[in-house]
């Protein structure tokens, strides 16, 4: 295929064409192709290798379909000329991104000869549009953390301001009427008291421990260390501290399987969850009831483990809020034990952070159970 004369029969456009600094490509009605020599530097073929191929060769996969109905369009008379975007694949496998402007010679009498097309190379345009948007998604990301790690800020306050008041002040005020009238007081009026102040103390012990635990997931300070250990020790290790106050509210508290599961895991992470579970199937349980732990294996390196109470349970509005910063449950025990909810927001990134899962069942006035996977070991 031959540079054509232009309709002047000069060499203006053969000089135009040939010495451009411009990529230029002439390409026949049957798709073969003219390069000058700078369309060949841009996709860094000789003009002996790109003379006469068809330019669907060297255009990327995806662009092919477009490309030709442009050519269609032009060819039929719906478009004069058609400037558009395409990608080129480089003789090295790597894609070159041309803005090319395109329009159709054609003879004295109006019939179609060839296109005629300039080739400007945007690769490098292209390269920061992508870069650039890039970092817009980044900082787009990074103000969605920046604006919940702010959200989780103040509910951390709203925590602090609504659920240490409750026992602080029952605290301050049992404690008020020991200093100014303990000389009064009977043994059983103290020793009662004295039970109330043990309560609100572990009510305030156990939020303090889950308000550092969450500090430290949030600020990713928690790193897993997995271990093989006994699943039926690590949980009557948790039980133990509960025997108390079971008794006090007349619960069962049992742990209903005798085998010795082996389980892997991070230790002190998963002693945190059956801790909180525990105590938060007690703290909704009321008196004569019972909690129950059970495991079952369910996949050959999964086991099950579900704590059954027979409490106050809940309803489907509080169930959708469990496991939810932006919404809290904040329900007092059936003794009148203060929660704040963020035991079960721990619970539920201690065990994802172990490869695990956590949910629950439960029906209002008969009782919940929570499940949760962990990894089995043999």
């Amino acid at each position: 295929m031959d540079i054509p004369d232009n309709n002047n029969g000069d060499e203006i456009f053969r000089n135009l064409f040939e010495h451009s600094t411009l990529g230029m490509s002439i390409t026949s009605l049957d798709d073969r192709l003219l390069p000058n020599a700078a369309f060949c530097e841009m996709l860094g073929y000789s003009k002996e290798e790109l003379v006469d191929k068809q330019w669907d060769e060297y255009t990327h996969p995806d662009d092919i379909a477009y490309n030709r109905a442009v050519l269609d369009s032009i060819l039929d008379g719906r478009e004069k000329s058609v400037r558009w975007e395409k990608r080129y694949l480089h003789k090295n496998g790597s894609i070159i991104w041309a803005d090319i402007h395109s329009f159709l010679h054609r003879d004295a009498s109006g019939l179609p000869l060839h296109f005629i097309a300039t080739v400007n190379n945007i690769t490098k345009t292209k390269i920061f549009e992508d870069a650039l948007m890039e970092s817009e998604q980044r900082f787009k990301l990074y103000n969605e953390q920046l604006l919940q790690s702010i959200a989780e800020k103040d509910k951390f306050f709203a925590i602090l301001a609504h659920d240490l008041r409750s026992p602080l002040s029952s605290f301050l005020g049992l404690t008020e009427v020991m200093s100014e009238d303990i000389n009064n007081m009977t043994m059983s009026e103290i020793e009662e008291i004295s039970k109330s102040l043990f309560l609100s103390a572990s009510n305030l012990y156990q939020l303090l421990e889950n308000l550092l635990e969450w500090s430290n997931l949030r600020r990713g300070n928690t790193v897993c260390h997995p271990e093989p250990t006994s699943l039926r020790s690590l949980i009557l290790r948790c039980m133990e501290p509960f025997h108390e106050s079971a008794r006090r509210k007349n619960i069962a508290l049992e742990l209903n399987f005798e085998q010795s599961y082996t389980i892997s895991c991070d230790i002190r992470m998963t002693e945190t969850i059956f801790r909180n579970l525990i105590s938060n199937a007690l703290k909704y349980t009321n008196a004569q009831g019972s909690v129950v732990i059970k495991a079952q294996p369910v996949f050959e390196n999964e086991i099950l483990v579900s704590i059954i109470d027979t409490g106050i349970g809940m309803n489907d509005d509080i169930k959708f809020k469990l496991f939810k910063l932006n919404k809290q449950v904040s329900r007092k025990g059936t003794a009148g034990e203060s929660g704040s909810g963020l035991g079960l927001l721990i619970c539920k990134e201690i065990i994802e952070l172990q490869e695990g899962k956590i949910w629950i069942e439960s029906v209002e006035n008969k009782g919940s159970t929570f499940f949760l996977t962990l990894k089995l070991v043999y």
